[in-house]
């Protein structure tokens, strides 16, 4: 299949994805997303449980980190550089963000877990569109999709500040991909010479 066959079919499962998410209605965080499993609170942490397994988070984030600014990491492509750090960057804030959040499960601070995956989810998917389809493409798109998974937190934040929350940009942000990259995977050669762990 030529290539911009398939570049046909990912653009219009984005565009009716985008007209079909905004044509339902606004979706707000249900209080319940903040119930978890465990509750206990030891060494004074409260969900000891949940918090600590945000550790590996910052553990992978550093080492990531330190390949790909020590130039040690292997198996990307070199134009991609800034894409894996960002990535490896968005990781480590998780770790933070997420421990934060479920420190204190509530709205306010599940912005600052939500942030730093987004940074992650769209570093990640800029570097798969830079490895399957084009390199100056991931590079065109890698700051604007950093900007959109920025804004789509900040967005459903500020609606839940004015009362009438509004998820249906993050979750187009944080799904979207998730569909997209296998199709991705189906339909390109990877420029790697080993991509199993994709």
């Amino acid at each position: 299949m030529p290539a911009d066959s398939r570049l046909k079919i990912i653009l219009a499962i984005i565009v009716t994805t985008i007209i079909a998410i905004f044509n339902i209605e606004p979706i707000t965080q249900n209080p319940a997303y903040h119930h978890f499993a465990d509750q206990r609170r030891i060494l004074h942490i409260a969900n000891f449980f949940n918090v600590l397994s945000n550790l590996p988070f910052v553990i992978i984030g550093i080492m990531g980190i330190r390949l790909v600014a020590l130039r040690q990491a292997t198996g990307g492509l070199a134009e991609l550089q800034a894409m894996y750090l960002v990535f490896f960057i968005g990781v480590f804030l998780t770790g933070f963000g997420s421990a934060y959040y479920h420190f204190q499960p509530d709205n306010q601070t599940l912005v600052w877990d939500r942030l730093p995956m987004t940074i992650a989810f769209m570093a990640l998917f800029s570097a798969i569109i830079g490895e399957y389809i084009s390199v100056q493409l991931a590079q065109k798109l890698f700051v604007p999709l950093l900007i959109l998974g920025i804004t789509s937190v900040i967005y459903w934040h500020l609606t839940e500040l004015d009362g009438h929350g509004d998820l249906r940009a993050y979750l187009l942000v944080q799904f979207l991909p998730i569909l997209l990259v296998p199709l991705i995977l189906l339909l390109f050669e990877s420029k790697l010479n080993n991509d199993k762990y994709i």
